[in-house]
């Protein structure tokens, strides 16, 4: 049971000390505004310095003015809007065999028309078996960094597969995934073989969408990224960041810099990402992206949004303009959030109930075969049966 009565003086101080950030970031995002004014009109100077010194900080690339904005096209009619999400059942440590499932869903709306929406959602049941190679005996089960993996590769299929189901040659289309497109939680995986492997499925899959010219997005909530800050600090610095004694922009994030600069369903200009992880994609879905303030259908102003692309819808204008529309729409429609993404988060999501089911399943599976039921740690049977 927790009990808050003794941290009453911390939360105090905690109200205090919060004052005094918000004071202090907002003396630092004055500066981030005037130093995005200042740099926007010798930008492409700017670009050869960034390119030329190679800062070990992720900087924003410039392809134009990074002070530009774009109001939000008006979303085209007919239009086929695509999405998927997944979940996951981990493995559990303190459960034996080891095994997982997954979760994806599949969703599209044909808007303009009378055609049925596709709402359905595909489980994939691996364990030890399939994933030999990538056992972890150290542990007794796979990594979950694997599954995540597995996961966002089986989204981004499902995406795909159901872009190919639902495109008519006379209607446009936007493929909308949730979260970033760039494999940051690939890296830093033990084994650097499977690193490569994954990746390369991964970028297999962007080339498909290319391909096909079935445009791709996707949508990154809330994001903690700094990139353009780091671009301004670099530009403020003269390119010595690095050794600056004083950081005039310490601990800003670029949403917070684009809240001060964007009315509710602009866009900022389109920014290339520096990340060293996209040299296995192929030059023309490497990732860019713009921040939009996406409108909230109950408030007006909805959130700061990161919305990523590949290179070769960012280079089509009317491609770009058709995402902007329609993640502008779809969050109207989903109080601030696109509806399309909380459809497919719906249809993918598993439950706490659902994931007792699972395992009731596979116990019968072993059941069914003479085998003893699933081996769980006594902290495992212990929360499964309160002892008060």
């Amino acid at each position: 049971m927790l009990d808050l009565h003794p941290l009453n003086d911390a939360f105090a101080a905690f109200g205090a000390y919060q004052a005094a950030e918000q004071e202090r970031r907002r003396r630092r995002l004055d500066c981030a505004c005037d130093a995005l004014s200042d740099c926007a009109a010798s930008w492409q100077t700017l670009r050869e310095k960034v390119q030329q010194q190679e800062p070990t900080a992720l900087v924003a690339g410039l392809r134009e003015a990074p002070d530009r904005t774009y109001d939000a096209p008006e979303r085209p009619t007919p239009v086929t809007a695509v999405a998927s999400d997944g979940s996951q059942i981990y493995p559990d440590r303190h459960v034996e065999p080891t095994c997982y499932l997954l979760n994806v869903s599949r969703v599209a709306f044909q808007y303009g028309t009378l055609e049925a929406p596709v709402l359905d959602a595909e489980p994939h049941f691996e364990y030890e078996g399939a994933l030999t190679e990538h056992f972890d005996a150290e542990h007794g089960r796979v990594d979950d960094e694997i599954v995540s993996a597995r996961r966002d590769e089986k989204e981004l299929e499902a995406l795909r597969d159901a872009s190919r189901r639902a495109h008519r040659d006379d209607r446009p289309l936007v493929a909308l995934a949730d979260g970033t497109l760039i494999r940051w939680m690939i890296r830093g995986m033990k084994d650097r073989d499977l690193e490569e492997e994954l990746i390369g499925r991964y970028a297999a899959l962007l080339e498909d969408f290319r391909a096909e010219r079935l445009p791709l997005a996707s949508y990154i909530s809330m994001p903690g990224n700094t990139d353009v800050v780091n671009l301004l600090r670099l530009h403020l610095l003269d390119g010595d960041a690095e050794h600056a004694e004083e950081d005039p922009l310490a601990g800003l994030l670029d949403r917070w810099l684009f809240a001060e600069t964007l009315a509710v369903g602009e866009r900022t200009a389109t920014f290339t990402s520096a990340s060293r992880i996209q040299t296995r994609y192929a030059e023309a879905d490497r990732i860019c992206y713009f921040y939009t303030r996406v409108p909230d259908g109950r408030t007006g102003a909805g959130e700061i949004a990161r919305v990523e692309v590949p290179r070769w819808v960012a280079d089509d204008e009317a491609l770009l303009d058709r995402v902007h529309a329609l993640v502008a729409s779809e969050c109207e429609k989903g109080d601030g959030y696109p509806m399309i993404l909380s459809e497919a988060h719906e249809r993918a999501v598993i439950r706490a109930q659902e994931k007792e089911r699972f395992y009731q399943r596979v116990e019968r599976a072993m059941q069914e075969r003479g085998l003893p039921p699933l081996r769980r740690s006594r902290k495992a049977q212990s929360k499964r049966r309160p002892a008060v």
